[in-house]
């Protein structure tokens, strides 16, 4: 009797660590990011701003940041881009595998923007290592009367007119928007993770290949959109007309690093690579980083 045996092929994302960068999000022109009606007054708000259902405060959904940066970076990247959905309401750089049989996922995982923000379309699904929070306001905002009184928001509400070009009639519309001046904190949360096949490597030239220099490169784009916002684009709705624009001040930088023997932490090595994580922002940002990371016993930075 001839006994054989089948060997199992293993696959395994290992998590190695995070990387999270605080940041408050500040408003220097009306800001409107659009939430829903509960119902249309006659010359009441025809566009309201998204508040939390809970405390009716404004807020900045982490979703609205996120595809913000996505989108900037793809037309930075200029690749082609392909509808999301069978209907093609949204189109975003994806690979899909019945339009690239065999070459999806390794399109994607060279893609500086799929490699971040993920692609499911793909024959392996390449995930996301990317969490954008919800920006909330600060707790001094929240303190302060001019944004919040008697326990409500304040907020503007800016009058805009469309014209018909041939009738000359004017269509007025009613935009409500965080005031200049508000402040939001939130956090950025990279995920350093490998593919399937679990390895990261320190030097590795193969856009395909998760290792240091992809990481490094990661973290360029993230704070390059994060940039392309505060000096060119804007942030929410109605931008072209003034609104929306906003500065960023990052807050913090944490690092937390796993390995096989998490109790072994190497501080000197953490600490140096802490220094380049913070050499990146300052040499994006043009400005000095904010003072506040520590170092403790327990290897977060």
């Amino acid at each position: 009797m001839i006994m054989t045996q089948t060997l199992e092929r293993h696959k395994q994302i290992r998590l190695l660590g995070f990387i999270k960068i605080g940041l408050e999000i500040v408003v220097k022109t009306g800001l409107h990011i659009g939430g829903s009606a509960d119902s249309i007054d006659k010359g009441g708000i025809d566009s309201p701003v998204i508040k939390n259902p809970v405390t009716n405060e404004p807020y900045i959904p982490g979703s609205s940041l996120r595809g913000r940066m996505r989108s900037l970076l793809e037309k930075k990247g200029g690749r082609n881009i392909k509808p999301m959905t069978k209907t093609d309401v949204v189109w975003m750089e994806i690979y899909p595998e019945k339009e690239y049989p065999g070459q999806s996922t390794m399109l994607a995982q060279a893609s500086e923007v799929c490699r971040v923000f993920g692609d499911s379309s793909c024959e392996q699904n390449v995930p996301s290592v990317l969490i954008v929070n919800d920006a909330m306001y600060t707790e001094a905002i929240k303190n302060n009367t001019k944004f919040i009184k008697d326990g409500l928001p304040v907020t503007e509400a800016k009058l805009e007119i469309a014209v018909d070009r041939i009738t000359a009639h004017a269509v007025p519309r009613t935009i409500e928007r965080v005031p200049e001046g508000a402040v939001f904190e939130t956090n950025l949360i990279y995920k350093v993770q490998t593919y399937e096949d679990g390895a990261f490597l320190a030097d590795c030239s193969s856009p395909q290949q998760k290792g240091d220099k992809a990481l490094e490169k990661d973290i360029e784009n993230i704070l390059d959109a994060l940039v392309m916002i505060q000096e060119f684009e804007g942030l929410g709705g109605k931008t072209s007309r003034g609104s929306g624009r906003v500065a960023f001040n990052f807050t913090s930088l944490q690092i937390k690093r796993y390995r096989k023997d998490d109790s072994q932490i190497d501080l000197h090595e953490l600490k140096s690579e802490t220094d380049k994580r913070r050499q990146i922002i300052q040499e994006v940002k043009g400005r000095p980083f904010s003072q506040c990371v520590t170092i403790d016993s327990t290897g977060v930075v």
